[in-house]
């Protein structure tokens, strides 16, 4: 078993090697991430629903590229009420898949949450993600909404669902460029 793990690594390594090797760069559409580039604040509000009575969150992000600028890395740290997790660390990967022709982001917190989103970029200034994530056994959908308000601010807004019908508002927040 180890070897065929091993030879399963080796082979992969060696595609992603000559692939790179044959001058991969980034297409039009990954470079559409540089919006999230850089260091952020966020602060917000959560609204008041099932979860709890909501509050204020913060998050400050340190967003980068990964070598190569295929995808952008982000560390960040975040405080919520504690009925909601508290405080905690947060780390994702944003990339876009030319296959399915989507932005991706994989997303793990220091909860042990880990979170699959799929993107969209209308307009040129309103990217949409969507994503399916388990609380306490219930599955919720998630969307949230981006909207670049300029170089330096975007505003977010993200709606849950139990449904996939009936949305409700969970958080709501701006973030500002240091």
């Amino acid at each position: 078993m180890k070897r065929t793990f091993a030879a399963i690594a080796a082979c992969m390594l060696l595609t992603v090697s000559a692939w790179a090797q044959m001058g991969a760069k980034p297409g039009a559409e990954v470079k559409k991430l540089d919006v999230f580039s850089g260091n952020w604040t966020t602060e917000g509000t959560i609204a008041q629903g099932p979860w709890g009575a909501g509050g204020k969150f913060t998050s400050n992000e340190t967003v980068k590229w990964m070598s190569g600028d295929f995808f952008l890395v982000t560390d960040g740290d975040y405080k919520m009420p504690a009925e909601l997790g508290g405080d905690g660390k947060g780390y994702s990967v944003m990339g876009y898949d030319t296959d399915k022709n989507t932005y991706t982001m994989d997303s793990f917190n220091s909860g042990g949450q880990h979170e699959v989103a799929k993107g969209t970029l209308t307009g040129g200034d309103t990217w949409t993600w969507n994503s399916t994530v388990t609380y306490g056994g219930q599955e919720i959908q998630q969307k949230t909404v981006i909207k670049i308000v300029s170089p330096t601010i975007y505003t977010m807004k993200l709606d849950i669902s139990l449904d996939g019908t009936n949305w409700m508002n969970f958080m709501e927040g701006k973030a500002t460029r240091k």
